[in-house]
């Protein structure tokens, strides 16, 4: 290049590529300039920026002490000045050598000095002549003279490598013919100078001799290939990478756990929503087995229904059923609050018996109990002026007549054990005895209806070989039965257990055969037997103590509710209905308190007749006329 001016420039550019300078050589055809300065810019679009000044007059042309320095410390980005390469000798040939990082003080460590790593960045290159050496032949202002001095420059180079961070060894073209760096590490970049996408989890960094510092990736726990670098997250954790939209439901940093109203399925793969219903559950949210945390009285995963003994899902939750704890199920209809009743009971409340039924206790399973009145009234309460009443036997003086009998019917002998006060059966085979109760717990037990019989019994082994007949009941020409284990109760063992028999005909009772409740009771109103399996093994004894039945006798004490009082029909009176009333016999004498009622017929001689034989009574006759209908009058007959 030649030029005469006073004022040029010269430029070279790396079409956008930067680089990493080393040295700026010009080698003049001419002398030397007095006065120029080397420029680079890092950007196509960046300023310039000044690298180095030369003059031989420093401070008047730049206003820059002549070969000034740069301490410790100090701003390392300065272009100092010199008046090395200003003299007018040589007069051809003369060298300019410019090195970017002479005199400055962090060289030694470059890889650790970002301020210098960007000094020595440019993509461009600009060297401008500002005062040619004249001799001083300026001073004449001859223009002739003037015109025959000039600047020529040779030779112009520049020293450097393609600016890579660290992260290539070599700079190839891309595909519109620009050089661009071969990254490494996981970067990229025309200078290396970004992490590529997914690989954030800690900051960019200039690779150095000791440390390829790549870029690695982040862990989204295979829910994600996108994040970004987060500085705050890199300063609490040591990991940089967020997430972006994670899938399957997942959120955080990692995509390591739910979005807000989801579960993570017991796999632990997808994330699976909460669904937790917006009236019933407390929030919306779910625990970590997809619970949800319910309102007041509302049960379900997804808090979507009333719990039991509530109703009426809202906004408040579910109210409590308002039930009778002795007639219901304490359950109500989720909807309606419509109580769930025992089987004989009826009510929204569940708090009174049915028609036909009496006595509302906690302790029926049933609720109420059948009216019985000889099946002659449906209609009846409890009575009043009775209390409980206890038949038992303890067995402290004796057998209490207990005897023992056989399948057959023939009798055994029972024995009894002054020191533990208790009667056993001894067995020689497998076949079955019996241990009978004595006259006390027969008769008429019917006030032991819906009660418990109970005792305490053991066997002296445990190969027990239980039947469906271990407990039998006779009675009214009826015989029911029930297995030892029945009603919840326990093998049989060495251990002397209790075990309880409710006196009911209920199905979950086990009494077989199953008859009616009218039946049953009629059963206990002429009970004439007890029998209580004793031996369940071959040569083995059975262990009986402390039998009772619950019953009720009139009297003070605790209240016998369970003893009805009947509210009988035309021509029925007594406390269970079972008498005549005046007027009226009965129609089947035979079958006693259980016949029918009827009006007397006297063919008009009498008002009243004898309530079981039909015989009319004569007011002031002692005896009673025969009006059967086959007479045509009545006989009076004496006593």
């Amino acid at each position: 290049m030649q030029t005469s001016s006073g004022h040029e420039t010269i430029s070279i550019s790396s079409n956008g590529k930067t680089f990493d300078i080393t040295y700026v050589r010009l080698k003049f055809h001419t002398s030397r300039p007095e006065s120029f300065v080397i420029y680079k810019r890092s950007s196509e679009d960046g300023p310039w920026v000044p690298y180095q000044y030369y003059s031989g007059s420093c401070e008047k042309t730049y206003r820059k002490p002549n070969r000034g320095f740069i301490r410790t410390g100090g701003d390392e980005q300065e272009a100092l000045c010199t008046d090395d390469f200003s003299d007018i000798s040589p007069l051809t040939g003369g060298n300019v050598a410019f090195s970017t990082l002479e005199g400055r003080p962090s060289a030694y460590n470059f890889d650790n000095s970002p301020v210098l790593q960007d000094w020595v960045t440019a993509t461009d290159i600009r060297v401008t002549l500002n005062r040619l050496n004249t001799f001083g032949d300026e001073v004449f202002n001859d223009p002739k003279v003037l015109k025959s001095y000039y600047y020529a420059i040779s030779d112009f180079a520049v020293g450097g490598r393609c600016k890579c961070n660290g992260h290539a060894s070599e700079c190839v073209k891309n595909s519109r013919g620009r050089l661009v760096c071969d990254c490494k590490h996981n970067t990229e970049g025309f200078d290396c100078n970004v992490c590529k996408p997914f690989y954030n989890d800690r900051p960019w960094r200039r690779a150095t001799a000791d440390n390829a510092n790549e870029c690695l990736p982040c862990n989204c726990n295979g829910k994600s290939s996108e994040c970004y670098f987060d500085a705050e997250l890199y300063r609490a954790t040591g990991h940089g990478g967020y997430c972006r939209n994670c899938a399957d439901n997942t959120d955080g940093p990692n995509c390591e756990r739910c979005l807000d109203y989801y579960y993570r399925e017991q796999s632990g793969g997808r994330c699976l929503p909460c669904s937790c219903n917006s009236i019933g559950s407390e929030s919306p949210q779910c625990n970590n087995r997809g619970v949800c945390t319910c309102k007041p009285g509302v049960t379900g995963e997804k808090c979507d229904r009333c719990q039991p003994g509530f109703h009426s899902l809202t906004e408040a939750g579910c109210r409590p059923c308002t039930c009778s704890p002795s007639g219901s199920t304490q359950e109500c209809d989720v909807n309606t609050g419509q109580c769930r009743c025992k089987d004989n009971v009826e009510g929204f409340s569940c708090d009174r018996c049915k028609p036909g039924y009496f006595n509302l206790d906690p302790n029926n399973p049933q609720g109420c109990t059948a009216c019985f009145c000889f099946q002659h009234s449906s209609v009846c309460d409890s009575a009043e002026g009775y209390s409980v009443h206890t038949i038992s036997s303890t067995f402290e003086r004796g057998d209490e007549e207990w005897s023992g009998e056989q399948q057959d019917g023939s009798t055994v002998s029972v024995q009894w054990s002054p020191s533990r006060q208790e009667v056993s059966l001894m067995s020689e085979n497998y076949q079955r005895l019996y241990l009978v109760a004595p006259e006390k717990f027969l008769g008429n037990q019917i006030l032991s209806y819906g009660q418990n019989l109970s005792m305490d019994f053991r066997v002296e082994r445990r190969d027990t070989r239980l039947s469906t007949e271990d407990l039998i009941l006779e009675g009214a020409n009826m015989r029911v039965a029930v297995p030892l284990i029945a009603q919840g109760n326990a093998y049989p063992n060495e251990n002397t257990q209790t075990y309880v028999f409710r006196l009911q005909e209920q199905p979950g009772y086990s009494w077989r055969p199953f008859i009616s409740d009218s039946d049953f009771q009629k059963l206990l109103h002429n009970l004439t037997a007890i029998k209580i399996r004793g031996t369940y093994s071959e040569r083995s004894a059975g262990y009986l103590d402390n039998v009772s039945l619950v019953t009720a006798r009139r009297g003070p004490g605790v209240p016998a509710r369970w003893v009805e009082q009947c509210t009988c029909p035309p021509g029925y009176q007594g406390q269970h209905c079972e008498q005549c009333t005046l007027g009226y016999r009965r129609a089947q004498p035979e079958l006693g308190p259980f016949s029918s009622c009827e009006i007397c017929n006297c063919h008009r001689h009498s008002d009243a007749c004898h309530p079981d034989t039909g015989n009319t009574g004569n007011t002031g006759i002692t005896g009673f006329i025969d009006c059967s209908d086959s007479w045509s009058y009545c006989v009076l007959k004496q006593f």
